[in-house]
C-alpha cells in the first residue's frame, strides 16, 4: 500500500512508502489531498517507507505543506528514508520540512 492513514487525537498519520517519483506522483496527489479532508490540525508524514523520490515526488510533498499552511494546519515530518534525504539534500529543501528522524535499513541491506 503505497499510502495509508490513521487518526490518532488531534494528529492525522499519513504514511506513504514505495517510490514517490514521477509515476508515482500523479497517483499519490489526489490521495494525499483527499486526506487532506480529515480535520485534524497536525499532520505528520512518515515517509520512511519512501524508497525512491524525484523531483516530481518533492513537488508533491511541498504542495502537501502549502495547502496546510493555506489551511493554518502544521505539517510534522515524523521518519525519512535514506532516498528522502538524498533528495532533500541534493536540492537543500531540509528546513523547509525540519528534523525528522532517519530511518536507516536494517543491517545487511543497502538504500
Amino acid at each position: 500500500m503505497p499510502l495509508t492513514y490513521s487518526v490518532q487525537e488531534d494528529s492525522l498519520l499519513l504514511t506513504v512508502s514505495g517510490g514517490l517519483t514521477i509515476f508515482q506522483a500523479a497517483e499519490r496527489k489526489p490521495e494525499l489531498l483527499h486526506a487532506l479532508t480529515l480535520v485534524q490540525p497536525r499532520v505528520v508524514l512518515d515517509l520512511a517507507g519512501v524508497d525512491e523520490i524525484d523531483t516530481a515526488g518533492i513537488q508533491l510533498l511541498l504542495l502537501l505543506r502549502r495547502e496546510l499552511a493555506e489551511q493554518d494546519r502544521q505539517l510534522e515530518i515524523g521518519a525519512y528514508s535514506p532516498a528522502v534525504v538524498a533528495a532533500l539534500d541534493l536540492l537543500q529543501l531540509h528546513e523547509r520540512f525540519g528534523p525528522a528522524e532517519v530511518l536507516l535499513p536494517p543491517a545487511g541491506e543497502h538504500a
